[in-house]
C-alpha cells in the first residue's frame, strides 16, 4: 500500500473557537491509482490534501507513506520527502516569473538533497521532463509567454522531476478554459497509463470522472469512497466526459462543451 491515513484528527484553534477540519479519516491508495477527492468549501479537502503532501502534521491518528511513518516526522525528513516522493501541481502554477520553463521545472533538482546534480545532468532531465508534457518547444519561454495550458504543463513537469511516488494536483484546471482542461486531463491520464500515482482535489465532477476513485468528504469526514462508475454524483458526468473525449478525437477545433456538460 502506498498511502495508509488511519484515524486522521485536525484540529486547528483560532481564538477561542476550536475547528475540527478532520474528524477521524481513514483512507488507503494503491500504487498507480488515480484518486479524486471532492467536498464543499469547509469539507476538510484541502486539509486532507495537505497531510498526504506532508504540508501539515495530523492532531491525532497515523500517516504511512510508502510504509514509512511520516505523521512524527521532523522538519528536515519532511521536506526531503516533499521534494523526492511528492510533486505538487497547483491552480496559480506557481512559477517563478523570470525563470525560463527549463529553469523552473529544474528547480526540484537544485533544492535536492545534498545538491550533488551538476548543470548538464540538471539540464538533461528537464528537457526530459517538458519533452513528455509536450512542450520541448518551449524551454527557453518564460511564463508570460505561454498560455495557461502551457504554464500548467511546466507545472506539471516540474512535479514529476524527481519520479515521485505520488503527484498531487490542487484542482490543477481552475484557472483554465474547458478546451486546455480536457488537454491537461488527458495528460494526467496519459501519465496514470504509465505507473503514475495521482492525486486530484476538486470540486468539478467532469473533472473526477477522468479518475478511477472518488472520494467525497462533508464535515471532516469521508461519505464515500467509490470507483467512479459507483459514484452516483459523478456517474452522469463521466458519461459525458467520455462523448466529450470521442468528439475531441474526431475534431480538432471541438468547441465549449455542450448543455449537458454544463449541467454537471
Amino acid at each position: 500500500m502506498l498511502i495508509q491515513l488511519t484515524d486522521i484528527t485536525k484540529i486547528y484553534r483560532v481564538g477561542i473557537e476550536t475547528i475540527h477540519a478532520l474528524r477521524g479519516v481513514s483512507l488507503s491508495i494503491d500504487r498507480n491509482e488515480m484518486v479524486a477527492i471532492m467536498g464543499s468549501s469547509g469539507s476538510g479537502k484541502s486539509t486532507l490534501m495537505n497531510m498526504l503532501g506532508c504540508l501539515d502534521r495530523p492532531t491525532a491518528g497515523t500517516y504511512r507513506l510508502k510504509g514509512r511513518e511520516v505523521s512524527r516526522m521532523g522538519a528536515a525528513e519532511l521536506a526531503q520527502v516533499r521534494n523526492e516522493d511528492i510533486g505538487f501541481v497547483f491552480q496559480s502554477f506557481e512559477l517563478l516569473p523570470r525563470q525560463t520553463a527549463l529553469q523552473n521545472v529544474e528547480l526540484p533538482l537544485v533544492y535536492a538533497r545534498g545538491s550533488g546534480w551538476r548543470w548538464g545532468a540538471r539540464r538533461k532531465r528537464a528537457l526530459a521532463a517538458l519533452e513528455r508534457v509536450g512542450l520541448a518547444n518551449r524551454v527557453t519561454h518564460r511564463p508570460n509567454q505561454l498560455s495557461g495550458g502551457q504554464k500548467q504543463r511546466v507545472a506539471i513537469a516540474r512535479a514529476i522531476l524527481n519520479r515521485p511516488a505520488i503527484l498531487m494536483a490542487d484542482e490543477p484546471t481552475g484557472n483554465l478554459d474547458s478546451a486546455t482542461t480536457l488537454d491537461i486531463l488527458t495528460l494526467f491520464r496519459q501519465l496514470h497509463s504509465e505507473g503514475q500515482t495521482i492525486v486530484i482535489v476538486t470540486h468539478e465532477d467532469e473533472v473526477a470522472a477522468h479518475c478511477q476513485r472518488v472520494v467525497r468528504l462533508r464535515d471532516g469526514q469521508i461519505m464515500s469512497d467509490l470507483p467512479i462508475a459507483q459514484d452516483q454524483a459523478g456517474r452522469f458526468c463521466a458519461e459525458v466526459e467520455a462523448r466529450m473525449s470521442e468528439r475531441a478525437l474526431r475534431t480538432a477545433d471541438s468547441k465549449a462543451p455542450s448543455a449537458e456538460a454544463k449541467a454537471c
